[in-house]
């Protein structure tokens, strides 16, 4: 139908995953490890190499619609009770980093801060790509860099809806991402009020983490 399409997406996906994997050598080079050695554990992200196992990425087109009529004004983006209009509710990726490329005229993503409060991810141009840190991360860095917990809110009836483009960046699936020794790095955290989902084991295989939130978000499936 859009012959087109594919390779526009293939391309967008090669360029987003190798801001990726400087995003991870960046991170690397903030905990004294070698890029080179974790290099074995993500693979190739050209989505064409078909020589080596790949690093495993998905990506989604989502689309948030305005709320309706019907839904209760109060409950709005600029009320108190916005939770009631969630778009997404609050989580962390289970994956290693997400790349979003979201709408430049609407906004509803929200990031938690260690004190607990919400804050606005404004519009972004198409040239911008908003990084979410995900659990893998977390694990493999034994919480030197924590995975963000984030949400989406819906707007008003009659304002414009969202869309966003987020790739999900991982390991390879058979990689298992056992923590650095963090005992050299100069680092200390306060006390921090996140949200944190209970009972949620952060496992440090991909494949099993990666099928944990599958089975998370489709319970009705998994229940069959």
């Amino acid at each position: 139908i859009q012959p087109g399409l594919r390779p526009a997406i293939m391309d967008y996906v090669a360029g987003v995953l190798g801001v990726a994997n400087r995003l991870r050598d960046a991170m690397c080079t903030a905990l004294k490890v070698d890029p080179r050695e974790v290099d074995p554990l993500f693979g190739s992200v050209d989505p064409t190499d078909t020589n080596s196992e790949p690093s495993f990425w998905s990506m989604k087109l989502v689309s948030y619609p305005p709320a309706s009529d019907d839904d209760d004004a109060d409950h709005f983006m600029d009320g108190t009770t916005a939770e009631s209009l969630q778009g997404v509710g609050a989580h962390c990726d289970s994956n290693f980093l997400t790349l979003i490329c979201q709408d430049p005229h609407s906004s509803g993503l929200q990031v938690q801060n260690v004190q607990g409060g919400w804050i606005d991810v404004g519009p972004t141009e198409s040239n911008v790509v908003i990084c979410n840190i995900g659990e893998l991360a977390e694990v493999w860095t034994g919480g030197y860099f924590l995975a963000t917990p984030h949400r989406v809110l819906r707007h008003s009836s009659g304002a414009r809806g969202r869309t966003s483009l987020p790739i999900f960046y991982n390991p390879r699936l058979d990689a298992v991402m056992e923590p650095i020794n963090s005992d050299d790095l100069p680092w200390e955290r306060g006390r921090q009020n996140q949200w944190r989902r209970r009972h949620n084991e952060l496992i440090n295989s991909v494949g099993e983490n990666s099928f944990k939130s599958l089975a998370r978000s489709h319970p009705v499936v998994f229940e069959r």
